[in-house]
């Protein structure tokens, strides 16, 4: 059960309140990380991320990609989707091996309804960490997606053979 007095909507407006502000936070310090950046060899990155391997990841690059993350997060509480999946993605772009940024690139997929690229980061994640109980909850959402996807095909096109049958007698 959810409480919904006007105090615990108090409570949650708050909350969201503090997020945005999170935000702008986040933001700023992103502005001052790039900033910073200004050593030649930073400049020129290879292309992919297989090309770099986890010792090679600066510490500005580490704070970057954790700073992306939690805006993630922050937008995920907001149900800004879209944005977790892009802030999600610029974290892996500056850290390819931060997990709780493919984590919350794969929340974010779900919630866009991109199951087939959550499932692949998923089983990369469950890979890496079998016993990972935030994997398995997140499996177990993606499912109960699908399932409503597929009760919403299932209605749009409810009776659409029926109608055809009809209209040739």
């Amino acid at each position: 059960m959810t409480d919904t007095t006007p105090a615990s909507e108090g409570k949650h407006q708050q909350g969201l309140k503090y997020k945005e502000a999170a935000l702008k936070q986040y933001h700023f310090s992103l502005l001052h990380l790039r900033g910073l950046n200004t050593k030649a060899k930073d400049m020129v990155k290879p292309n992919t991320p297989e090309e770099v391997k986890e010792e090679d990841v600066t510490e500005q690059d580490k704070e970057l990609s954790a700073i992306y993350s939690n805006m993630a997060a922050c937008h995920m509480r907001l149900q800004r989707y879209d944005r977790v999946v892009k802030c999600s993605e610029q974290a892996l772009k500056s850290n390819a091996y931060n997990k709780k940024a493919k984590f919350r690139l794969a929340q974010g997929h779900v919630r866009t309804g991109a199951l087939e690229k959550a499932t692949k980061i998923l089983d990369e994640l469950a890979e890496q960490s079998p016993d990972d109980e935030g994997i398995a909850a997140e499996r177990r959402n993606m499912k109960v997606v699908e399932r409503q996807a597929e009760e919403k095909q299932r209605k749009q096109f409810a009776g659409m053979f029926d109608r055809a049958k009809k209209s040739d007698d």
